[in-house]
């Protein structure tokens, strides 16, 4: 099975900042989320747009994320604006990623894998829950907590904690980031919301 490598994306600017309205789906993958109130999405727009000129099948979906290097920014959620806000924004970043061959163990052992390549990036880099199976909208998905510091270029030290997801999903998988600050602003509550609004597919998975 080809090897998956996460990713943390903590700040993507985008020029069509807008304030998150009721709910955010892309049809031609299949995800549905709820879109956290008043908070500032930034979507891949242009990219959006020509998926939705797009002859959608697994096939073509599959060469497009190919032709992405394995993984597409669907949207972000940003709790400020991150053009006049400095420091960490607890944000929320969908992307969709190619998952490749092999069973839902596989799956699952690619990414406590590459999890564990962290520490290459981050030295402090900590677990707060282990990697773990969960269902997402009926789908059996992998979960995981950390949390860890980054330096921005003046020296400041941010103290990030992101909860992630990762649910497959045909021949990809959607994975959630939800960032925020392990000392303030926690918004643990809101993200727990939002999680149980995903959908799946066209049909839901209850």
């Amino acid at each position: 099975m080809r090897k998956i490598l996460l990713i943390f994306i903590i700040f993507i600017s985008f020029p069509n900042l807008i304030y998150g309205q009721k709910k955010f789906e892309n049809k031609e993958f299949g995800f549905v989320i709820q879109e956290p109130k008043n908070w500032f999405e930034s979507n891949n727009e242009f990219l959006l747009k020509n998926l939705e000129k797009f002859k959608i099948t697994d096939e073509n979906l599959s060469k497009l994320l190919s032709n992405k290097k394995g993984s597409i920014l669907l949207a972000s959620f940003h709790k400020y604006n991150p053009k006049t806000h400095n420091g960490l924004i607890p944000t929320i970043q969908v992307n969709v990623r190619l998952k490749g061959q092999g069973n839902f163990d596989q799956f699952k052992n690619s990414l406590t894998e590459s999890v564990k390549g962290f520490k290459k990036y981050f030295q402090d880099f900590e677990l707060i829950n282990e990697v773990s199976e969960v269902k997402i909208s009926g789908i059996k998905s992998i979960f995981f907590v950390g949390k860890f510091t980054m330096k921005t270029q003046n020296g400041q030290e941010m103290k990030v904690r992101s909860r992630t997801y990762a649910i497959p999903y045909k021949n990809y998988f959607f994975q959630i980031n939800f960032t925020d600050n392990q000392t303030s602003d926690d918004c643990s509550k809101e993200f727990d919301e939002l999680v149980n609004t995903i959908n799946i597919g066209e049909k839901p998975h209850n």
